[in-house]
C-alpha cells in the first residue's frame, strides 16, 4: 500500500516536472537568401513582446529583445510563461544591397506563429526554392539587389 502510494506520487511529480518544460515555447527566427536558399549569418534581429490591455507582462523579462543570427542564419528565444498576444519582429541586414520585407517590423499573432509558422517576403523567391516555415518559426526571405538596382540605388536613396 505504501509502496504504491510512493510510486503514484513519484509519477505525479515527474509529470508536473515535464509539464513545466512543455509550456516554455522556443521561437526561432531565420534569415535566408531567397535566390540561393542559403542562411544569412550575423544579421541583427529585434523582437518586441506586445501585451494587450488586460494581459500581464512578466516582471523580470525584457519586452524588447536584440538578437543576432548564428552561422545557420537562425536566432532563437524562449517566450515567457505569460505569452503575449502579438510579437513585432524585424531584421536589419548588414548589407544595404539586400531587399527584404524585414526592414519594417512584422506584426505577428503569437498563436498563429506557434501553430503554423510565418514567412515574410515569400514572393521574392524563385519557384525552384521551396520556402516553408515550421511551427514556432519566423522565416525572413531576403534577396540581393540586381545589378540594375545596385546602379540606381544611390539615386533612389537621395
Amino acid at each position: 500500500m505504501v509502496k504504491s502510494r510512493y510510486y503514484r506520487c513519484l509519477v505525479w511529480l515527474l509529470l508536473l516536472w515535464i509539464n513545466s518544460f512543455c509550456f516554455r515555447q522556443v521561437i526561432r527566427i531565420r534569415v535566408i537568401n531567397g535566390k540561393t536558399g542559403q542562411p544569412l549569418p550575423r544579421q541583427e534581429v529585434s523582437v518586441s513582446l506586445l501585451y494587450g490591455i488586460g494581459e500581464k507582462a512578466p516582471a523580470k523579462y525584457d519586452a524588447v529583445l536584440h538578437l543576432e543570427t548564428e552561422v545557420n542564419g537562425a536566432a532563437q528565444f524562449t517566450l515567457p510563461e505569460s505569452v503575449p498576444a502579438h510579437l513585432s519582429v524585424g531584421a536589419r541586414l548588414t548589407s544595404q544591397y539586400w531587399h527584404c520585407g524585414c526592414a519594417a517590423p512584422a506584426l505577428v499573432v503569437t498563436q498563429e506563429l506557434i501553430e503554423k509558422g510565418i514567412v515574410e517576403g515569400e514572393k521574392l523567391t524563385t519557384p525552384a526554392i521551396p520556402v516553408k516555415a515550421e511551427p514556432g518559426e519566423i522565416l525572413f526571405v531576403a534577396r540581393p539587389f540586381t545589378l540594375f538596382e545596385r546602379l540606381f540605388y544611390p539615386l533612389l536613396k537621395g
